[in-house]
């Protein structure tokens, strides 16, 4: 484990996978991540790259070739080099194999940079196109908190926030899981998504017209409050596993880009929101996680 620390939190980041294990309170020793129970969901907070989501027939095209990618993309499933690391900054760097070639053509740099600074942990995604033509890809956060941080609480005691609307607008899906071009109306309780077994009993909640980027975990119990920024990614969803009994966590999930539709043909280029970078050029896209105690 790569290991950021300050006074305030403790944060664990594995190389496998560039994923995000442990935000851990000093104050309080509570642990904010979820811990991977593999009876409920063997993940703490996957990086989506270079997909996100599943892909129609699992299938994408690149001028006209068909690839076979695993869904949510291959990035949380290798191990990535550390690169410069501090002791409140770290850096993990993904680059391309045999592995990855049979997927996904294009020579390619991932970086994902995080830091901490107080309690805000701000993870960072910066992709570089090394190849020589247009690269397309997608990147996405599926961060897993922890519900239930003091005694005698339960999931419906919590909430998640939403800023500047009443009402979610969730994208629909058709017969076959995928998305459609069809939205629901989700109306929220004085702004918030109440918890309950039953809140994700169709999946995630996937929005694209939230009018403040920021949403935050909350309880009618306690003040305290786990709050993501991410202003720089237009899609969003909120997920938890649906069991037969309550799942103590709640996925907080940015998204560059949309999963596929199935009213869409199976070119990458077509996908909603995905994101194209010129030979050489990179960008940065980035997220922040805030702990309120």
């Amino acid at each position: 484990m790569q290991v950021l620390e300050n006074e305030l939190f403790r944060v664990e980041i594995n190389p496998f996978g560039a994923e995000l294990s442990s935000f851990r309170s000093k104050k309080t020793d509570t642990e904010y991540v979820w811990q991977a129970d593999p009876a409920v969901w063997k993940r703490h907070a996957p990086i989506l790259f270079p997909i996100v989501g599943r892909l129609k027939d699992k299938t994408y095209t690149v001028g006209g070739k068909a690839y076979e990618i695993t869904q949510h993309g291959f990035g949380r499933d290798l191990m990535w080099q550390v690169g410069s690391a501090g002791a409140d900054y770290a850096e993990f760097v993904l680059e391309p194999s045999d592995k990855t070639r049979e997927m996904y053509p294009w020579d390619f740099v991932c970086t994902v940079r995080y830091t901490l600074t107080g309690a805000t942990l701000k993870k960072e995604h910066i992709v570089m196109n090394r190849s020589d033509t247009d690269m397309y890809y997608e990147v996405g956060g599926h961060d897993a908190y922890n519900l239930c941080w003091l005694p005698g609480e339960a999931i419906t005691d919590y909430f998640v926030a939403f800023e500047g609307t009443q009402t979610l607008h969730p994208i629909l899906t058709d017969e076959n899981v995928m998305l459609s071009r069809n939205h629901g109306n989700l109306p929220l309780v004085d702004g918030c998504l109440p918890i309950t077994r039953e809140t994700f009993a169709h999946d995630a909640i996937i929005t694209d017209d939230l009018p403040v980027r920021r949403a935050t975990i909350g309880c009618v119990k306690n003040d305290r409050r786990v709050t993501m920024d991410f202003a720089d990614f237009p899609y969003f969803a909120v997920w938890s596993a649906y069991k037969d009994f309550d799942v103590p966590y709640v996925c907080l999930e940015p998204w560059s880009t949309l999963p596929d539709g199935g009213y869409l043909d199976h070119a990458i280029e077509n996908k909603v929101g995905v994101r194209v970078l010129g030979p050489g050029q990179e960008e940065t896209l980035s997220f922040s996680t805030t702990i309120t105690e």
